[in-house]
């Protein structure tokens, strides 16, 4: 990791990974960002790109975010298939805005990532699917 022009250490990013088959951040989420439980709502927008909604359960905080996820190749003639990490930018309505990133499990049904502003990704994040 190397410094940024201010000073700050920029953050890593998982590298994203192909499973057998596509996989899909679209659905409903229940989960805890910074302690607080909430529901991250996920809609496509088509072909590896997705809007989502975080809202907060017992806090006023509310997360929209606009996610593109990783094509990887595969195979010997490296056909590319929806990988397992999606980058987003987010923004909460307030004034503030960031990025993040979100790893979706081989079965999808469980998310981690994590957000963050100007390039620090230290706030956390994790998740599992609604049935």
């Amino acid at each position: 990791m190397g410094c940024r022009d201010d000073g700050t250490q920029a953050s890593s990013i998982p590298p994203a990974e192909a499973y057998e088959r596509p996989s899909d951040f679209s659905g409903e989420w229940i989960g805890e960002v910074e302690g607080e439980v909430g529901l991250l709502s996920i809609t496509s927008l088509g072909q590896g790109r997705y809007r989502g909604l975080y809202e907060g359960e017992n806090v006023a905080v509310e997360y929209v975010l606009l996610l593109e996820q990783d094509l990887v190749p595969v195979g010997t003639a490296g056909e590319p298939i929806a990988g397992n990490r999606a980058t987003f930018t987010w923004q909460d309505g307030h004034g503030g805005r960031g990025e993040g990133w979100l790893l979706i499990n081989r079965e999808d049904s469980a998310l981690t990532g994590a957000f963050g502003e100007r390039g620090l990704l230290e706030r956390p994040w994790t998740f599992i699917r609604v049935e």
